[in-house]
């Protein structure tokens, strides 16, 4: 029986002759369905997207540049709406860096896994430049160790997004580049599976059109971690104002201030770390119990580490406790996205 093949999305931007190329060899390969978006690129390339048009492409037009998340999201939706999604979508860029075999190897991909996010992923071998294979380095690393995926190539613009999602990627934030890093953000938090599939890898011109920007990536995947330690100082303020009103309404009474101050800012940063930042609503009430275990847990490991580096070691006292509650800072981090906050 032949494969339902995915729609296929381009979205464009002043595009030359290799994306003519392009369709011309993916029609060759039966994707009967291609949807391209001209993202405001002007009359001098009118042509260009007049001749796609001939060749039975749907062509978009935004009047000016709205970026590349915008360009996915139009081609996205207009998609959904016109019953061209099929399977899903293949998103693939425009300049020649993706290839019609790969392109079928990621539809291929997408019918065994029809729910899951199918990326993919470049080697980075041989002659690659250097901004491509630092800021893919970068970005891989802390994009797994924060946000526990190993994503291989973060910035690929070739992924085939399953009809069942495309909902939900359409609500996801972001205009230009930074969208594809938000699909990536949401994998995790809404559960959706995510397959890498190995591509070529072809640079164009020294990979000009890059667009990573190592400022503005790493914003996004730190993103989760600033909100853990504002949800952290959060908890901490609240601790200290429950403590101080306490000793203030029942003066003497230290370890009533101690318990009701501990106990509610404790609930709280659970509740923000559950409902804001790990963004796991439907964990249940054995949620409560893990974190209050793991709660114990750091407490106790904290006693342990500061009379190890004090006893032992020889640190000053403050000194101890500052290194060894910011190494089960880390700790609680990743224990609470891997276990507290797991359905």
């Amino acid at each position: 029986m032949q494969m339902d093949l995915p729609c296929i999305l381009i979205p464009a931007y002043k595009p030359d002759h290799k994306m003519i190329d392009l369709v011309e060899k993916l029609q060759a390969a039966k994707f009967d369905r291609i949807v391209v978006i001209d993202d405001g690129s002007g009359p001098d390339f009118a042509a260009v997207f007049a001749k796609a048009g001939e060749m039975g492409c749907e062509i978009l037009v935004h009047s000016i540049n709205m970026g590349k998340g915008r360009a996915m999201k139009t081609g996205l939706n207009f998609c959904l709406v016109n019953g061209l999604a099929g399977s899903g979508v293949i998103t693939a860029d425009a300049d020649g860096q993706h290839t019609p075999d790969d392109i079928q190897k990621i539809a291929a991909a997408m019918a065994l896994h029809n729910e899951s996010l199918v990326l993919g992923v470049r080697r980075f071998t041989g002659n690659v430049p250097l901004k491509s294979r630092l800021g893919n380095k970068i970005t891989r690393f802390f994009f797994s160790m924060i946000h526990g995926e190993d994503v291989r190539d973060t910035q690929t613009g070739l992924r085939g997004l399953p009809k069942a999602h495309i909902p939900l990627f359409l609500s996801l934030p972001g205009e230009r580049y930074e969208y594809e890093m938000n699909m990536l953000l949401a994998v995790r938090p809404h559960e959706i599976g995510l397959v890498q599939i190995p591509i070529d890898t072809v640079y164009i011109e020294g990979n000009r059109s890059s667009h990573f920007n190592v400022l503005r990536d790493s914003v996004r995947i730190y993103r989760l971690l600033v909100k853990f330690v504002a949800s952290s100082l959060i908890a901490t303020a609240v601790d200290y104002l429950l403590f101080f009103l306490m000793n203030v309404t029942f003066p003497g009474q230290l370890i009533y201030s101690v318990v009701v101050a501990r106990s509610v800012s404790s609930f709280l940063n659970f509740m923000i770390n559950r409902n804001l930042v790990f963004q796991k609503r439907n964990t249940g009430k054995c949620a409560i119990i893990r974190y209050y275990a793991l709660a114990l847990l750091v407490m106790l490991s904290s006693y342990g580490l500061i009379k190890l580096f004090t006893q032992v070691l020889g640190i000053n006292l403050y000194v101890a406790k500052v290194i060894a509650d910011s190494l089960l800072y880390l700790v609680s981090f990743v224990v609470q996205r891997e276990f507290v906050y797991r359905r």
